[in-house]
């Protein structure tokens, strides 16, 4: 595997850089919890963002998103692998100097209203970074979290002194984005932050985000399985498959001109506005293969309908078929009319 420092397009300093990350759950069975083998949900995943930089990473459910997510922020320990904030390798730090790294890097998740404690008003959820690190106090610390209240569209003196119970899922998660800013991180990972959300909500939330980003430097992972979400806020998308990248590039090279079968099928299965629009896609036949046993080779060749003996017997690897456009698969897909080559992009995978 290449180095992804090294590779074409990546940042020569990435913010966030992950190599090789994996993360098994051991089966244990019986009653003297024996291990009875491995839930491999993140195999071998290598990507890096630079500063000021969205990244999606995008897949169908059980694909290993949002327990990559949790391994990158060190909430569940990896197997192996590295992930790299800055110059500081953090899955080697230990608990206290990990908690100090981690204030650098904050999450977001998928549901605003249980991942809110409902037994503390607004104002002293967001202030808990801030008493925890002992940050600022009395008047500072009502200053800091009125002026996050505020840059999240929340009005201090409404809803301040409330509980979250009080409040819709979309104000919840604006709390929530509130509470991951103050201690003004660097990097924010979001987990299916709108998945939960209205329509009309989700699009206030990503403007927000964008805005947001722009107004404190942020470097964003993205989550999500929505492709139209991921294009829209994304500068570049990587595609997971059963624990593994298969496709990364730019947005709008990826969505103009998939070069994998599995992104090819994702973008076809989109639900087209115009009902007029012949539907030509035929679905993917069958269920995703268990990540406990997977299949050898390449990891979706068993709904592949290009498939052929190679795909079995060896394990298809990133590699650029254009410019910023990396694609693991034997026989990709040709290029859509029309399409032109992906941009050089500044964050990529390996």
């Amino acid at each position: 595997m290449a180095d992804p420092a090294g590779a074409r397009g990546t940042p020569a300093t990435p913010v966030l850089e992950v190599v090789d990350l994996k993360k098994h759950f051991v089966i244990r069975k019986g009653l003297l919890r024996r291990a009875a083998g491995h839930v491999r949900a993140v195999d071998g995943l290598s990507f890096a963002i630079g500063d000021g930089e969205t990244l999606g990473l995008v897949g169908e459910s059980g694909c290993g998103k949002s327990t990559a997510g949790r391994a990158i922020a060190q909430i569940i320990r990896p197997t192996s692998g590295t992930v790299r904030l800055g110059d500081v390798e953090l899955t080697t730090c230990r608990s206290r100097a990990l908690r100090r790294e981690r204030t650098r890097l904050q999450m977001i998740f998928q549901d605003p209203i249980s991942s809110l404690n409902p037994r503390r008003r607004v104002r002293d959820i967001v202030a808990e970074p801030l008493d925890i690190w002992h940050s600022a106090k009395g008047a500072e610390r009502t200053r800091i979290v009125d002026e996050m209240l505020e840059a999240v569209g929340l009005d201090p003196g409404i809803v301040a002194m409330s509980y979250p119970r009080s409040f819709s899922g979309g104000q919840c998660q604006r709390i929530s984005i509130a509470r991951a800013l103050v201690m003004r991180p660097k990097v924010l990972i979001c987990d299916e932050m709108v998945s939960s959300l209205d329509v009309s909500i989700r699009a206030q939330i990503l403007n927000l985000l964008e805005d947001l980003k722009a107004s404190y430097g942020l470097t964003i992972l993205f989550i999500a399985h929505d492709l139209a979400v991921v294009k829209n806020v994304s500068d570049h998308v990587a595609v997971m498959y059963l624990g593994r990248l298969c496709e990364v590039g730019t947005a709008d090279g990826l969505y103009r001109s998939p070069r994998h079968p599995y992104t090819g099928a994702l973008l076809a299965s989109a639900i087209e506005p115009d009902p007029s629009h012949a539907h030509q896609h035929a679905p993917l036949q069958g269920e995703p293969p268990s990540p406990i046993a997977p299949p050898s080779g390449c990891r979706f060749r068993t709904r592949c309908p290009n498939a052929q003996e190679r795909c079995a017997v060896e394990v298809p690897e990133l590699r650029e078929v254009e410019p910023g456009h990396r694609v693991a698969c034997h026989f990709p897909l040709p290029v859509r009319n029309g399409a032109v080559p992906a941009a050089t992009p500044t964050a990529a995978t390996s």
